[in-house]
């Protein structure tokens, strides 16, 4: 219990990733069918989280290196809050895809860097515990944003 409160914060930040990321990708598989994408086009909105989702994992460790763990964080926190806000602006699939670069690449870089943290953070006596805990409050929140689909309308701010 002292671990997990001792990352409290840590934990929050997940569930704030995994609620938006879990809710995202379907929301966007819905929202392009109601807005009439193509398969081909919904398609490659999926890939394109998992270009970023790549892109992220490769980039993560190389800017933590430079400018640590808590400005690396918010990097990829303003890389997902820009991919998620962008998809309001427009309802052009090839923009929905470079959005969706950018919100593979905030989760991605977020577990980098939650997952460095907390490695660097435990001892390994408390290691299992910590990780056991983190992966808990991850699930959770990811199968909570899939949940939040049943409440959110696909593309309801599309005037």
């Amino acid at each position: 219990m002292r671990i997990l409160l001792s990352f409290a914060a840590l934990f929050m930040s997940i569930v704030f990733v995994q609620l938006s990321s879990g809710a995202m990708g379907p929301l966007d598989a819905l929202s392009g069918v109601a807005l009439g994408f193509s398969t081909a086009e919904i398609g490659r909105l999926g890939s394109a989280h998992f270009v970023g989702f790549f892109i992220g994992c490769w980039w993560a460790p190389r800017i933590m290196g430079s400018v640590g763990h808590g400005r690396t964080f918010a990097v990829f926190a303003a890389f997902g809050t820009l991919g998620a806000l962008g998809h309001t602006l427009t309802t052009d699939p090839n923009v929905w895809a470079v959005l969706r670069v950018l919100t593979g690449m905030a989760v991605a870089g977020s577990y980098t860097v939650v997952e460095s943290w907390l490695q660097a953070k435990v001892t390994n006596a408390t290691r299992g515990r910590a990780l056991g805990a983190y992966r808990l409050v991850d699930i959770t929140a990811s199968l909570a944003g899939q949940r939040l689909i049943g409440f959110l309308a696909p593309a309801a701010y599309v005037s």
